[in-house]
């Protein structure tokens, strides 16, 4: 099954919490059970999260996860981490993750317990989503307070450079379909643009060379199961799925594959 929801319908459950430093923060549900809960002590780095990950069972296949985040400049996300591996990308306004700078289209991929942060706006604010290839709803693990909940073992962070967006003019000039590769490790992380010219079609990798996929629309619309998908509508493709076929619309269309890699044996 592939999971598809368009920008227009996650914008129905956009709401804010406060940060501590009195900026919004604001969410809007893709798919996927909630990340987190929906008051303000989910977003305080001085509250314990109330609820507790339990890893999934043998042969257990938990839904995928997305979500967009827009920061306020007033309202930082403290370092944290999560229980699952997870992308985020950033499609407008800028700031900080860490020491690096951020900027549309930026991708980053956080493993599992491994910490990140402090996500810190620009004066302009920033918009991001979160994507998972398994759902976690206990939300943000702030440090220190719940350094005791991170498991050891290896830690994996990576930034990957800026994929600048085609102009709507040169998108709707572009005469052949290419796939650009962004990120790609042994594993089967990896990162790549798909640049559709008008009415085109392309084949994505397969998503078995990794543990799924997730996709966002980051110019233009798609075709898919009848329904439109327009600018920031998202994706997942399991990995026992077909590659997907993309199919863009009249304007042409760029998509931001991100490929989760394969659990270690």
């Amino acid at each position: 099954m592939i999971y598809a929801t368009a920008a227009e319908a996650a914008a129905t459950t956009r709401f804010s919490r406060v940060a501590p430093e009195g900026g919004l923060l604001w969410r809007s549900d893709y798919f996927g059970p909630p990340p987190s809960p929906k008051g303000s002590n989910s977003v305080d780095p001085k509250a314990m999260g109330a609820l507790e990950y339990t890893p999934p069972a043998a042969g257990e296949t938990r839904p995928p996860q997305a979500f967009l985040v827009e920061q306020e400049m007033n309202a930082v996300v403290h370092p944290h981490f999560h229980f699952v591996d997870q992308f985020q990308v950033v499609v407008e306004g800028g700031g900080a993750i860490g020491r690096h700078a951020v900027q549309p289209i930026m991708a980053h991929f956080a493993g599992a317990s491994t910490a990140y942060g402090p996500i810190t706006p620009g004066e302009g604010g920033l918009k991001y989503f979160t994507l998972r290839a398994s759902a976690d709803g206990t939300g943000a693990q702030f440090l220190p307070a719940a350094k005791a909940r991170m498991s050891r073992g290896p830690k994996r962070y990576v930034l990957a450079d800026p994929v600048l967006p085609s102009a709507a003019e040169a998108l709707a000039e572009r005469r052949e379909a290419v796939t650009e590769m962004v990120l790609a490790e042994p594993d089967g992380l990896a990162i790549l643009m798909l640049r559709i010219p008008p009415n085109g079609h392309l084949a994505a990798p397969e998503p078995s060379r990794g543990a799924g996929q997730s996709l966002l629309v980051t110019t233009g619309s798609i075709r898919h199961e009848g329904q439109v998908l327009g600018r920031l509508s998202a994706l997942f493709v399991p990995p026992d799925e077909a590659a997907f076929a993309a199919e863009a619309g009249p304007e042409g269309a760029e998509i931001l594959l991100l490929q989760y890699p394969r659990a270690t044996p």
